[in-house]
């Protein structure tokens, strides 16, 4: 179940950094367009990253875990 909600929350990730990129680009309409978009793009890489991170750190704790779990039951 675990496994299901990181790649549902990932799949929300990527999705925000394309949305961020997209808002950039319009919220910067004229010439900074591009400007605006990869304003965007760092934004949302910044918030996907943290999560990204996170979801990192814990799918190697739950490896580790189930290593020791196998070598203590023999």
């Amino acid at each position: 179940m675990k496994d299901i909600v990181i790649t549902v929350v990932n799949f929300f990730a990527w999705l925000g950094i394309v949305v961020a990129t997209v808002v950039g680009y319009f919220a910067m309409k004229g010439n900074y367009e591009y400007i605006g978009a990869l304003i965007g793009f760092a934004v949302g890489c910044l918030g996907s990253g943290v999560w990204f991170v996170l979801s990192a750190i814990h799918q190697n704790i739950q490896t580790i875990r189930d290593i020791a779990v196998k070598q203590s039951q023999g």
